[in-house]
C-alpha cells in the first residue's frame, strides 16, 4: 500500500480528520525502507554524503542551533493542526538539519479544537540548499518512535510517519528576525528561537 504524507491527525488518530486532509504525497516507500521518503528523487544514500559541488551554498539563515516552540500544519482540505512544545532541539549547519525530540517533553497537538499529547523520542535528519527566501529541503533518515494515548489505548508509530508530517521537505523559506526563526516548508511552518546557551 503506498505511503502518503499524512496529516497531524494520523498521529492523534482523530477520526474526523482522517479523510481528505493530506499534503502533497511523498514518493512511495515500503515499511522496510523508511529512509526512501524524500521530497525529491535523490537517493537517501546520496543525501547522507556531502552535497554536490554545484549545489547552492546553504543560506546564512537558518544556520544555527535552535529550540522549537511550535508548529502549524495545514492539510489539503484547509484543516489546520497546531503543536506547542518546549524542548525540541533543532540544528541547521553546513546544509544539514537535525530535529531532536525527547519523550520527556510531550508535544500538545490541537486540531479542530481537539487536543492530545504525543511523546516523540528520536531524530529526523535531512538537508537543505538555496537562499533564505528560496530553500529546498530533502528528508534524510529517521530514528525513534512517537507514542500517544487515546480512548485508554496507547499507540506507537514509527518516526517515518512523524517525519512525513513534520520534517521540512520540498520548497520552503526561512525568516530570521533577531533570535527568532520562522521556517516554512510545504504545508508545515515551524517557529524556533535561537539557542544561545
Amino acid at each position: 500500500m503506498p505511503f502518503v504524507r499524512r496529516p497531524l491527525a494520523m498521529l492523534l488518530a482523530v477520526p474526523a480528520l482522517l479523510a481528505g486532509c493530506s499534503a502533497t504525497p511523498a514518493p512511495t516507500a515500503t515499511p522496510s525502507n523508511p529512509p526512501a521518503i524524500t521530497a525529491n528523487p535523490t537517493p537517501v544514500s546520496t543525501e547522507a554524503t556531502s552535497a554536490p559541488a554545484d549545489s547552492p551554498v546553504p543560506a546564512a539563515c537558518p544556520s544555527g542551533e535552535y529550540r522549537a516552540t511550535g508548529f502549524t500544519a495545514t492539510g489539503a482540505d484547509s484543516t489546520t493542526g497546531k503543536g506547542t512544545l518546549k524542548e525540541v532541539d533543532v540544528t541547521f549547519r553546513d546544509g544539514r538539519y537535525v530535529f531532536e525530540f525527547d519523550e520527556d517533553d510531550p508535544i500538545t497537538l490541537t486540531i479542530n479544537k481537539q487536543s492530545g499529547r504525543v511523546r516523540i523520542d528520536g531524530e529526523v535528519r535531512g538537508s537543505y540548499t538555496g537562499t533564505a527566501d528560496d530553500l529546498t529541503f530533502t528528508l534524510g533518515d529517521t530514528t525513534g518512535t512517537a507514542r500517544f494515548t487515546q480512548g485508554g489505548k496507547t499507540r506507537t508509530v514509527p518516526m517515518t510517519q512523524v517525519a512525513a508530517v513534520l520534517a521540512p521537505q520540498g520548497k520552503g523559506s526561512a525568516v530570521c528576525t533577531g533570535n527568532d526563526l520562522t521556517l516554512t516548508a510545504g504545508s508545515v511552518t515551524w517557529e524556533l528561537v535561537r539557542d544561545n546557551d
